[in-house]
């Protein structure tokens, strides 16, 4: 709405300028409505996942329809865009790479490939009355359709095969945090740890997001833990997204 109002109020003040008007058209083109050659400034907007899409066209005094267009995209409160971040991308605690191997670095998922059939983030596999923690870390900057200020969901697929699982003792938690230019790292506050089912499915943290921005450098935590009381068993991340 911001760079909507801004060009509006420029255009305003240029001499000239004779007719404005914001409408939602159903016509495919958007009508002139202007017939003496007097100046005009037609909104359009589209309801899109994730917030609004506005399109402007500005056409200046004069006989010829020589338009100038400009587009711009409001984000809703509620999440913005949907984005993956890349399984490829994630990183051991430390911010060194992973590998195929799950707990190569220590502590650390793996990537299992095949190519054409399925691609997911694996941890340690427990031997008995055990337990094996995890963490994959992700690092990115917000991106301009981010809201400042809003909440941000980061929803992990996410599940575990094996057996003699030990449900309350298996678990995935994200942590949050803000990187400074100078290198500091800050913690945001994000929801409580879930469950971690033995079908895979959506659980969906919460990072508070007072004093976020667009183009904020963030990095975002997985932290997974398996428990077994006898057996063996894995977690498998799926996937990982944000709303922004």
């Amino acid at each position: 709405m911001r760079k909507i109002a801004i060009l509006t109020a420029a255009l305003l003040a240029l001499p000239g300028l004779a007719h404005s008007q914001t409408s939602l058209f159903d016509q495919t083109p958007a009508p002139t409505t202007s017939a003496n050659g007097a100046s005009e400034l037609i909104s359009q907007y589209y309801a899109v996942s994730g917030g609004t899409l506005y399109m402007t066209a500005f056409r200046p005094p004069g006989q010829t329809p020589t338009w100038s267009f400009a587009q711009s995209f409001v984000p809703t409160a509620a999440g913005g865009m949907t984005r993956y971040l890349a399984l490829t991308s994630a990183k051991s605690d430390l911010g060194v790479p992973m590998t195929a191997a799950a707990g190569t670095p220590s502590g650390t998922v793996g990537i299992s490939r095949t190519a054409g059939s399925s691609m997911t983030l694996i941890g340690e596999a427990t031997s008995g009355a055990d337990n094996k923690t995890d963490k994959a870390l992700f690092e990115f900057n917000l991106p301009d359709s981010y809201k400042a200020g809003s909440n941000i969901v980061v929803t992990v697929n996410c599940n575990t095969t094996g057996t003699v699982i030990t449900a309350n003792s298996t678990t995935m938690t994200v942590a949050a945090y803000t990187e400074s230019n100078a290198g500091a790292e800050a913690a945001l506050s994000v929801s409580a740890a879930q469950q971690i089912a033995a079908t895979a499915g959506d659980l969906a943290f919460t990072i508070t997001g007072t004093g976020l921005v667009p183009g904020q450098h963030v990095a975002i935590e997985l932290t997974m833990l398996v428990t077994t009381g006898s057996g063996a068993a894995h977690g498998i991340i799926n996937s990982v997204r944000y709303g922004a």
